[in-house]
């Protein structure tokens, strides 16, 4: 048999592969395919008890008591353990998709699908959480005894700086100004308050983010 002669016998079982393969994507991408509606009440409360579990069973069982279809990408290599009785659907599957690297997205509809994460998700994800430890940093307290008699503003900022575990600079043009303030004991935020106050700033300092340098209000000007 020549490879020409190959090459056309193997045609008709690459399609039957294909097809094969297609009707089992398809066949397994839905949970609940009995159910009747394609409207989850996420807010219902429901029990899910397992231990190891395919993602299939997961959502086979969440699917059956919500009386619902859940659409599921079909090759999460992960298994899933959730003890949850009497828990809100939506609660239940907060508890499972980190466990899968997945998000759920409920659409207006009510329709709910289960699905990986892509790189912008977990992007945005990493942005968010900078964010808020970003946020947190500025309401810590700083140390009692903080107090600044004629200094440059761009060294006291640099000393809330290392108080803080944040990186501020002054807005251009405002570092050489003086700063008399007593800042003991105040959160960041109140601290910067005083001192752009003290200078009669902008209104605004340079914080340092996960991608860069940013503006952030810290008074508001007419």
């Amino acid at each position: 048999m020549n490879t020409q002669t190959l090459s056309k016998s193997m045609k008709p079982m690459i399609r039957f592969f294909f097809i094969l393969f297609a009707i089992l994507v398809l066949t397994s991408c839905s949970s609940g395919d009995q159910a009747y509606s394609t409207s989850c009440s996420i807010g219902k409360r429901v029990t899910i008890d397992v231990t190891d579990a395919r993602p299939r069973e997961v959502f086979d069982q969440l699917s059956e008591q919500l009386n619902c279809k859940i659409t599921v990408y079909p090759f999460f290599m992960h298994t899933v353990t959730v003890h949850m009785k009497n828990a809100k659907a939506s609660d239940i599957i907060v508890a499972i998709c980190p466990q899968l690297h997945a998000k759920w997205i409920y659409n207006v509809d009510g329709r709910l699908s289960i699905m990986p994460l892509t790189r912008i998700d977990t992007l945005r994800a990493h942005a968010w959480e900078e964010f808020e430890e970003m946020n947190r940093k500025f309401e810590t307290r700083l140390p009692e005894g903080m107090v600044f008699e004629n200094v440059l503003m761009s060294a006291v900022l640099e000393e809330i700086s290392k108080a803080s575990g944040l990186e501020l600079t002054p807005m251009e043009g405002e570092g050489d100004r003086l700063v008399s303030v007593d800042v003991s004991g105040m959160t960041v935020q109140e601290a910067l308050e005083a001192v752009v106050c003290d200078v009669d700033g902008e209104g605004h300092v340079v914080v340092k983010t996960w991608n860069g340098y940013a503006q952030r209000g810290i008074v508001d000007r007419p």
